[in-house]
């Protein structure tokens, strides 16, 4: 049986998230001016100091932005929340055993093609959620920097904060749940409360690979709007959910908290420079006259 191993990225995987979004910003800079010998290397330390503030200004406002959202939250965001509230309670309390059941008996009908997809999400657990992450990180930040294209290198520095801010939200919510894991036998009602520091077979709720799963995926299927990318992105991201429930890694109620959890930063994240859609209503032509001229005038 196999346990979810939580762990924070590596120092190296902060030391690359820096540099790129470093990057991103010198890659779009205005070239630098010559400048008197004697100020060239004043004006460089200048120019570096004011990319690396502009860089922890944006990564600060969006950790800020996402910390926040529960302060801006609209009546539909409240009632979105209480059914997630209403059906963790539900798989907690009466569907989750049932599942973690039928998924060691393996004679249902609707699970074959549950297990068919789970398989897709064994991939993402044997490279590590990390290992994801740089897979696609890396190569998007390298395209971004010689194609010039500022919304890829956006789309790959929000993939990377999201993924880091619903690492943290998840490990902090393991520990203040301390629920068994599904291959414990202890039931899916056992609890330890605020055990920050307890054993990785009370670190169920919620599962940190489906969270980390949908944080990248949501990014990414939100920033390319389009069918065949919003597809196999959550078919991917569920597919790791399933693989929790099939290794007995998680219960039912701990994929569907991490995957909201995942969704909902990245959302945050991706929402906070969407630019508002341009009005397509129709044009507005109106006549005028204007001393001895006749004319339409055209509101665009």
């Amino acid at each position: 049986m196999r346990a979810e191993m939580t762990e924070l990225l590596p120092h190296r995987t902060g030391t690359i998230f820096l540099l790129m979004l470093s990057l991103q910003h010198v890659g779009h800079a205005q070239g630098l001016q010559y400048a008197p010998k004697q100020n060239h290397l004043k004006s460089s330390v200048s120019r570096v100091g004011e990319e690396v503030w502009s860089f922890v200004s944006i990564v600060g406002g969006d950790v800020l932005h996402v910390f926040s959202s529960p302060l801006r939250l609209r009546q539909e965001d409240g009632l979105k929340l209480l059914a997630l509230s209403a059906t963790t309670i539900t798989f907690v309390t009466i569907l989750d055993k049932n599942i973690d059941g039928d998924f060691i008996e393996r004679d249902d009908f609707y699970l074959k093609p549950a297990i068919g997809l789970a398989k897709i999400g064994e991939g993402y657990d044997k490279i590590t959620a990390k290992r994801a992450l740089l897979g696609l990180a890396v190569p998007m930040l390298a395209g971004g920097l010689i194609l010039k294209d500022k919304k890829l290198l956006q789309t790959t520095r929000l993939m990377v904060e999201s993924f880091l801010i619903t690492g943290k939200i998840t490990q902090i919510g393991k520990g203040v749940f301390g629920r068994a894991r599904p291959y414990t036998d202890e039931g899916p009602l056992d609890f330890d409360w605020f055990k920050f520091h307890g054993k990785q077979e009370r670190r169920s709720l919620p599962s940190g690979h489906t969270s980390t799963a949908f944080s990248l995926m949501t990014v990414l299927a939100k920033q390319y709007d389009a069918w065949w990318i919003k597809l196999p992105a959550y078919t991917v991201a569920v597919a790791v959910a399933l693989q929790r429930l099939e290794s007995r890694s998680h219960w039912g109620a701990d994929v569907i908290v991490g995957g909201a959890i995942g969704y909902g930063v990245g959302s945050a994240l991706v929402n906070r420079y969407k630019q508002p859609a341009k009005s397509t209503s129709a044009h507005s032509y109106h006549p005028y006259i204007f001393g001895n001229r006749l004319g339409i005038l055209v509101r665009l």
